[in-house]
């Protein structure tokens, strides 16, 4: 059976690598994105929403959504306002997943963070523990999160401190090793790639967390 599915963050380090892996798979017939403004991406398989993520997500035209990938992500430096660095952490997602609902959800992928936890001192941990939190609420058949330490890619912005922890945790990365795997740097590509084959061959009801060792085991199609 052909997809739909929904993808949240399309313009991002992790979400661009998840869309171009769904447009380029026959496993998926039809792919929402939602977006600030046109992205230009001519393919049969995208339906663009544009949307200024304040006013209502309306998602009525759509009869299924199979499967939503949630990549959003911003910074403080990105997002000073923490009333708006939380609706979209936190509340776009939600939403979302909400409407989705009512429309077969079957599966919604979230992108969370090692250490996320909704009692953390650090906001940004702090907020996407809240939404493993309120995602787990919801009677979502299969919740998939995902939970990286740092992320090595190309982003469009400049982040200093990635940048630097990209040089070295190849070397960090050896000694990480037992319970201390899960903060191991990992490859958006990888990662991305990971989702996307959990989508198509994992079925397991219930919530299911993901760290680095789960998401390198996930890489590879069975």
């Amino acid at each position: 059976m052909e997809k739909t599915v929904l993808l949240l963050g399309s313009t991002g380090l992790i979400g661009s690598i998840v869309l171009e892996r769904l447009l380029n798979d026959s496993v998926y017939s039809k792919v929402i994105i939602l977006v600030r403004k046109p992205q230009g991406i001519q393919h049969s398989k995208i339906v663009e929403i544009i949307t200024d993520f304040k006013s209502p997500i309306d998602l009525s035209s759509f009869n299924k959504i199979d499967s939503i990938f949630s990549c959003l992500g911003t910074t403080r430096k990105k997002t000073p306002d923490l009333k708006l660095y939380k609706k979209i952490e936190v509340d776009i997602p939600l939403e979302i997943a909400k409407q989705c609902l009512s429309k077969g959800l079957e599966k919604f992928h979230y992108i969370s963070a090692i250490g996320a936890n909704e009692n953390s001192s650090n906001f940004y941990l702090k907020m996407k523990g809240e939404a493993e939190v309120v995602l787990t609420q919801l009677p979502i058949p299969i919740l998939n999160i995902y939970q990286p330490s740092l992320l090595i890619g190309n982003r469009k912005e400049k982040r200093l401190a990635e940048d630097v922890g990209a040089k070295i945790y190849p070397f960090i990365n050896i000694f990480l090793i037992g319970a201390l795997a899960k903060y191991k740097a990992i490859k958006a590509s990888e990662l991305a790639k990971g989702i996307v084959n959990v989508d198509e061959q994992m079925n397991i009801k219930g919530v299911q967390v993901f760290t680095y060792n789960d998401i390198l085991k996930n890489t590879k199609k069975l």
